[in-house]
Order: structure tokens, then C-alpha cells, then sequence
């Protein structure tokens, strides 16, 4: 079953560019070190302090960030390109991370908690972009879906490892290694990926009215209710 299963993976990936699986590597490594966030409120709650309200105020910054940073990384990714991004908005986290555990009052911590959210998540439309620049039309659905594989198995490893790091030697260790392979991601997707241009598709505009195609969506009551 386990053979089979591999071989399976094996066809589906096959053929794809080495940049796609070096990207995919780096999103593993990245992934991995996934720690902080799952046991922020555990953090905040046990080790400074913070009342359940103060530590769901904490993961609302997070999730502001996340919006923000997600528009904010579209934009920047459009003005200077996916690589100076990815590899920016990655090494800065792995810095912010490791900072936010010298954050102690409430406020500090909101405000970390949403800059470091920002720049994490604005890496996420950059490495979206990079999948188009690294491989072919034809092979980009598994492209994807190989950097989506890759962040699964990171984000599976990085809380089961979180964990123990944090039973065995404290949280303060969860931030320094979450901080740490953010860095070594930036670093080794600076060392062993190639900036690329992403090539420009023509855009087709045609119009369409509603009698034509599928009609419009606010007449259809099956796809609104």
C-alpha cells in the first residue's frame, strides 16, 4: 500500500521543472518551522499572563495582518517581483518571530503580532507568482500542487515538533527555531533559485451579456440560496 502510494506521487509530479521542487523545498523548509502560531494563545495565557480576551485580541492582530499583508504582497510583488519579495518578506519574518518574545505587555505584543503577520503572509502572493515564472502552462496545475503538498507536510511536521520543543525546553525555543528557518528558507531560495521574469499572457476580453453563457449569477436562486 505504502509502495504504491509513493508511486503514485512519483507519476503525478513527474516531468516538473528542478526550480518547482526546489520552490517546494523552500515552502517545506519554511512550513516546518510553524511553531509560534499554533501555541500563541497557550503562550500568552500561561507563560505572560494574558486574560483569554488579551490573547484572542493578539490573534485578531494576527488576522488583520494577514489581510493586509496578503494585499500588501500583491502590490509589492507587482512593483519590484516575486523573488526580492519572497526573499525579503521571509528573512524579515524569521527576525520578527525571534523579536516577539521579548514583546511582554499587551500592546506590544498586538502591535508585533500584526507586523510580523504582514510581512509573513505578504510572501504568499509572491510565491503564487513564482509557480507562473518556474514552469511550463501545461504543468503548472501540479506545480501547485506540489507547493501545496510541500506546505501540508510542513505545517504537519512544524506544531508535532513545536510541541515537544516546547515540553522538553520551553516556548522561548519555538520562537528561535520558527524565526531561525524562516532565515534558512530565505537563504537557500536566494542560493539556489534564479530571479525570473514572469512571462506576460495576453489578455482576451470578450463580452458577454446575460443571455449568452451562463447568464448572470444573480438571477441563478440555486447558486445565491
Amino acid at each position: 500500500m505504502i509502495a504504491r502510494t509513493i508511486s503514485l506521487y512519483k507519476k503525478s509530479f513527474a516531468g516538473l521543472s528542478r526550480p518547482v521542487w526546489l520552490l517546494s523545498l523552500v515552502m517545506f523548509i519554511n512550513r516546518s518551522g510553524t511553531m509560534v502560531l499554533p501555541f500563541l494563545t497557550i503562550y500568552l495565557t500561561t507563560k505572560l499572563g494574558f486574560s483569554l480576551e488579551q490573547a484572542g485580541w493578539a490573534m485578531t492582530a494576527f488576522g488583520v495582518g494577514s489581510v493586509a499583508g496578503s494585499f500588501l504582497g500583491g502590490k509589492l510583488t507587482d512593483r519590484f517581483g516575486f523573488y526580492e519579495v519572497q526573499f525579503w518578506t521571509l528573512f524579515l519574518g524569521g527576525i520578527l518571530f525571534t523579536l516577539l518574545q521579548f514583546m511582554k505587555t499587551p500592546m506590544e505584543v498586538y502591535l508585533m503580532v500584526l507586523l510580523m503577520s504582514t510581512v509573513v503572509e505578504a510572501f504568499r502572493p509572491a510565491s503564487m507568482t513564482s509557480v507562473a515564472a518556474y514552469t511550463k502552462a501545461e504543468n503548472r496545475t501540479r506545480s501547485f500542487s506540489l507547493l501545496r503538498l510541500a506546505i501540508n507536510l510542513g505545517w504537519s511536521a512544524g506544531p508535532a515538533v513545536g510541541g515537544w520543543l516546547a515540553m522538553k525546553y520551553g516556548y522561548f525555543t519555538l520562537f528561535y527555531v520558527d524565526g531561525f528557518t524562516c532565515i534558512a528558507a530565505a537563504l537557500v531560495f536566494r542560493a539556489v533559485l534564479a530571479p525570473k521574469k514572469v512571462e506576460k499572457m495576453e489578455a482576451v476580453e470578450e463580452e458577454v451579456s446575460d443571455d449568452e453563457g451562463f447568464g448572470s449569477p444573480w438571477k441563478d436562486r440555486r447558486y445565491l440560496f
